[in-house]
């Protein structure tokens, strides 16, 4: 499990720098900061969901309900860090806030991604 966790972030680091790369060059030749954003979100997260399924969790289902899944476990595990996130604004600086938070949406996507959406890869 701590593999998959380490290869988890990874592929996060990869769709991540990605999807940035992509926000930041839309925004260059002339795209809205908020469509930007959008674009670059979605490709992150469809890379995330490829490459985690096929080096993370070493799915051999392709399916369009284990995408809508692991989709559907992305928004949750925001949620969770959102929710977090204002409660530490409450007790702690914005910084420390913004780290916790950040490890939270992690370890709950990936804890949510292996027993919900790539369940079959054990």
């Amino acid at each position: 499990m701590f593999l998959q966790f380490v290869k988890y972030n990874l592929v996060g680091l990869v769709n991540t720098l990605v999807g940035f790369s992509i926000i930041l060059g839309l925004m260059y030749v002339g795209l809205s900061a908020t469509v930007s954003n959008m674009v670059g979100y979605t490709i992150g997260a469809s890379i995330s969901y490829m490459l985690n399924s096929k080096y993370t969790f070493s799915s051999s289902v392709k399916s369009q309900k284990t995408m809508v899944k692991f989709f559907m476990i992305l928004g949750l595990a925001y949620v969770l860090n959102f929710v977090t996130l204002q409660w530490l604004l409450t007790c702690v600086n914005p910084y420390t806030a913004q780290l916790v938070s950040a490890i939270v949406y992690t370890v709950s996507a990936f804890i949510l991604a292996k027993k919900f959406a790539f369940k079959e890869a054990r």
